[in-house]
């Protein structure tokens, strides 16, 4: 997938994948982060068969019956151009979820929620890379390649400014048909035309499944560890931590960067398990519900050593937000940055008797100091910025120009 750049720091990991993301993720798909809800819980309710039905669940107001029945009348009486009935029951389902008043409720088409449950395995049908829109060129600026993906096979390169595809030109109107025109049936070729430097190179790149890519390593000087972590949104995160943390330990790192910059969240099982490499014993993670009620999630006495910095930003979201917490709650890592986003709330989505499904907000979670930043964000150790013009630019920011992660290597070298 690609995701356009919305804010100054909304660049998070986008590949030449297919899946469904939204602008903030949410902590889980179900609300203990249990996927077998989201794909075995149905609801079992009856299918209405016109939407003149609706009028039996408002049956005990009279005045609701009266203004609906009457509307549903004119309707059919009067209406000049036609209606689709099914469109209208879609817009009621939108508009039922919409009008709560929640960012992070709302209802999915069965198409949408297909969509989310497959982007969360991790394997896609693309070419594999890590790219934004780049402002300076109007192109797609790739600032990763996956290993051993189509992309990497057909010699495309960090750096690349990818210009046109299929014949769409870049630009910033064109962005979603450039994604769209990516996408496509695995085994499939797509024709793609990348700017390197002055030169214009076409490629002709064959689509497979490409197992997606959420952290990414590099062993700076003095054995410090820089590790960021695109997404928890991904069913493997924890896995490719476990296997960096390794490998940082393995070539004598003993001090971490945790970029979650631009993180906007994702499965809880996920943010568990990564969080319980670092953890003491004690709590991460207090869930409380509508009634008050908290379920508490704990992590054992095994985690690894080491002095750490968390880097956030005002797009780090929900689940990021949860690991930025609790390594501070545990006086872990000193923060550098800006104040987070602000996403306490959990979602769970249930699938419903048509295929179709409902996301809603269930539950508040809280770090282990049980203090909410709900709406509030946490605020950083060090309020430190980025230049105006490296804020727009993030994705492809030089490391000595990033003022952000020299702070937080500054920190650890003092030590």
């Amino acid at each position: 997938m690609f995701k356009k750049r919305i804010t100054p720091f909304a660049c998070v990991v986008v590949s030449f994948l297919v899946c469904i993301t939204t602008v903030v993720a949410t902590l889980s798909i179900s609300s203990v982060g249990d996927k077998q809800e989201v794909n075995e819980n149905r609801l079992e309710s009856a299918e209405l068969g016109s939407y003149k039905d609706l009028i039996t669940l408002i049956g005990n107001d009279k005045d609701r019956y009266e203004k609906l029945s009457t509307m549903i009348a004119m309707i059919e009486g009067y209406y000049v151009h036609g209606y689709d009935e099914n469109e209208i029951w879609q817009e009621m389902y939108r508009t039922l979820a919409r009008t709560l008043g929640d960012d992070y409720s709302q209802y999915l088409t069965a198409e949408e929620y297909n969509s989310l449950v497959d982007s969360a395995d991790g394997d896609f049908v693309g070419i594999g890379v890590h790219a934004s829109y780049d402002i300076d060129t109007h192109g797609i600026y790739i600032f990763g390649v996956i290993p051993d993906s189509p992309a990497e096979k057909a010699g495309l390169l960090k750096g690349d400014i990818v210009i046109n595809v299929e014949g769409i030109k870049a630009s910033e109107e064109t962005y979603y048909d450039m994604l769209d025109a990516v996408r496509g049936v695995a085994g499939t070729d797509v024709n793609i035309t990348v700017l390197r430097g002055e030169e214009k190179i076409d490629f002709v790149i064959n689509r497979q499944a490409v197992q997606s890519e959420n952290v990414l390593y590099q062993k700076l000087e003095n054995n410090v560890a820089y590790i960021r972590i695109l997404s928890f949104a991904d069913t493997r995160v924890s896995e490719e931590f476990v296997q960096i943390i390794a490998l940082a330990q393995s070539e004598k790192c003993d001090k971490f960067i945790f970029d979650v910059r631009n993180n906007g969240g994702g499965y809880l099982d996920e943010i568990l398990a990564v969080l319980d490499i670092l953890l003491p014993e004690g709590p991460i993670i207090n869930i409380v519900d509508k009634n008050g009620t908290t379920q508490t999630h704990k992590s054992d006495a095994n985690c690894i050593k080491g002095e750490m910095v968390v880097l956030c930003n005002g797009d780090t979201a929900s689940a990021a937000e949860l690991f930025t917490a609790a390594l501070r709650d545990y006086n872990l890592a000193k923060l550098v940055g800006h104040t987070t986003f602000g996403k306490g709330t959990m979602q769970t989505t249930r699938l419903l008797s048509d295929g179709s499904a409902l996301k809603l907000s269930v539950a508040f979670y809280n770090p282990p100091s049980n203090v909410s930043y709900d709406k509030t964000g946490i605020k950083p150790d060090y309020e430190v910025s980025l230049t105006e013009y490296w804020e727009n630019r993030y994705f492809k920011m030089p490391v000595e120009e990033d003022t952000q992660l020299q702070k937080a290597i500054e920190l650890l070298n003092s030590k």
